[in-house]
């Protein structure tokens, strides 16, 4: 996202001559290798081959092993800031605010050791330091904008010492850096004035054209805990322990910068679209993922067993036994925990042929079932409809 942003406006700037590079096969980009230039020589080969004269390094990741980022957020940039320097190329090196070589977190703690390789050896050299960067079309951000939308708004009691600052003014910073012929070293990009979880939150609802919350709930911080420890275990990607410990440290400069872009004006009428098909795509997964629970528990435990095994032996003549019973009962129950928390584009398309195979079996062996007014079958037209959509959702997402 934010390396999009810097190509937008380093575009606009005649003097530069853009060469963009990633680590995938992207067209107009140069592919780089990144994980392996783990040397200053092998950084030196690729800048003289693109006859590089300035360097912007965006590359971090969000997740992975304490080796991955000792690789990707130390080991690899420091290479990188020692050819530059041997070469006398300006690098600028993206950060973020509020990091330390003691933090806890490997995310964090490389690259602040990163950071003072960089300003300690490189005299070219300069790190812009943004607190948490708003854009459109960041994934982190649209999570933003999806919470902030919600009718029920949580406040755990987070302090406030978030500094969210807009995309395009970190764009225009690290641009300056590039250009200006004493660039500062440490460039901090932070937004108006520090808030709270809430107080952002009230903020974009603003921008999407959103009244406020209707309804509010305070809880104490230990149920925080208690969320964030239970998206760890779950594998969310933004619910977990490093989003906590970051969200309890915070993200801030310290100075109040009113020429910033307001928190106001960072989500626009535009986003509300993909805020509704979000809310649109989780109510129809969590509604499928209801049916199929609830169906297992019902079938198991509150409807007559003996109705339920006619039933199957109607279908299957040798299906209505115990077994087969509670075998029918696992698999129902098995895909609404898929539904939960494994959504794939397979998953789906999986639980429409089993949910086509169930509606043809019954209609020829339980026709009245066809012919119910109340439609216990027909209703299933909908429901292979939702999933169809559900896996073009992630089909998409996956693109």
């Amino acid at each position: 996202m934010i390396g999009q942003a810097i190509q937008g406006v380093a575009q606009a700037d005649s003097s530069l001559e853009l060469v963009a590079a990633s680590h995938h096969k992207k067209p107009g980009h140069v592919l780089v290798d990144y994980e392996t230039l783990t040397t200053a020589a092998k950084w030196a080969q690729v800048l003289a081959a693109h006859r590089i004269d300035a360097v912007v390094n965006c590359v971090g990741i969000w997740s992975g092993t304490f080796a991955e980022f000792e690789l990707i957020q130390y080991t690899v940039p420091v290479a990188l800031f020692d050819a530059c320097t041997a070469a006398g190329v300006r690098v600028v090196h993206l950060s973020a605010l509020g990091f330390s070589v003691d933090s806890p977190l490997p995310y964090a703690s490389t690259k602040a050791r990163a950071d003072r390789y960089l300003l300690e050896h490189c005299p070219g050299g300069a790190v812009v330091y943004p607190s948490l960067v708003f854009g459109n079309d960041g994934n982190s951000s649209q999570f933003f904008l999806n919470l902030a939308a919600l009718p029920l708004q949580v406040d755990f009691g987070f302090a406030r010492n978030l500094q969210p600052v807009h995309v395009n003014e970190v764009a225009r910073a690290v641009v300056d850096a590039l250009t200006q012929v004493r660039p500062e070293r440490a460039i901090d990009c932070a937004g108006t004035h520090p808030v709270a979880v809430p107080e952002y939150f009230d903020e974009l609802r603003k921008g999407l054209g959103l009244k406020p919350a209707p309804l509010r709930l305070k809880l104490p911080l230990w149920c925080g805990k208690l969320l964030f420890n239970a998206g760890e275990l779950l594998g969310a990607h933004f619910v977990n322990n490093q989003t906590w410990t970051l969200l309890q440290t915070g993200t801030q400069s310290g100075q109040p910068n009113p020429s910033a872009k307001p928190y106001a004006a960072f989500a626009t009428r535009s986003d509300l679209q993909m805020v509704r098909d979000t809310q649109l795509y989780w109510f129809a997964r969590l509604g499928i993922a209801y049916l199929w629970l609830w169906t297992a528990a019902v079938t198991l435990w509150a409807w007559p067993a003996q109705e339920t095994l006619s039933w199957l032996d109607s279908f299957w003549p040798g299906l209505g036994t115990r077994p087969w019973l509670v075998a029918s009962c696992v698999l129902d129950a098995s895909m609404g925990i898929a539904a939960l928390v494994w959504p794939r584009t397979k998953m789906w398309l999986a639980q429409f042929w089993v949910t086509a195979a169930y509606t043809v079996g019954l209609a020829v062996a339980l026709p009245w079932a066809w012919a119910h007014p109340f439609g216990p079958l027909t209703k299933n037209l909908a429901v292979l409809a939702v999933m169809l959509y559900l896996a073009q959702w992630e089909t998409k997402r996956g693109r």
